[in-house]
């Protein structure tokens, strides 16, 4: 049904698909910090997160972002960024986990609103 096929609701499933692996490539790289035969994991997926917005979303309110914040980035230019830090990838874990919770509770909140209006009662 197009109910649960919109383009908000497959943002958000779309976010929750990109964190569960930055925190899977994240982990990995947290877990091989003194393998020194390890290449860090890139941990960049704000290009998925773009493309699947197919124009900028609308603003209703001035305190609204006007745009996703890009999740980490990291480089994988030279040996030097091939290292990992492990205070700052524990730091971009909690980051992230932040973000995938922040999108599961709005998910919820999606289906909590889509179950009031079938049924016409709260859960």
């Amino acid at each position: 049904m197009k109910i649960f096929n919109t383009k908000q609701i497959n943002l958000v499933k779309k976010s929750l698909d990109v964190y569960q692996k930055q925190h899977e490539a994240i982990a990995q790289n947290i877990a091989h910090a003194n393998d020194p035969d390890f290449n860090r994991v890139k941990t960049d997926f704000s290009q998925v997160l773009k493309t699947s917005l197919s124009g900028p979303m609308r603003v209703t309110n001035e305190k609204h972002l006007s745009q996703i914040s890009e999740p980490l980035r990291k480089s994988t230019a030279n040996s030097e960024d091939e290292r990992v830090d492990v205070s700052a990838d524990m730091g971009a874990l909690a980051e992230n986990q932040i973000k995938y919770e922040f999108a599961s509770r709005a998910l919820s909140r999606i289906y909590r609103g889509l179950n009031l209006s079938i049924t016409g009662r709260s859960s």
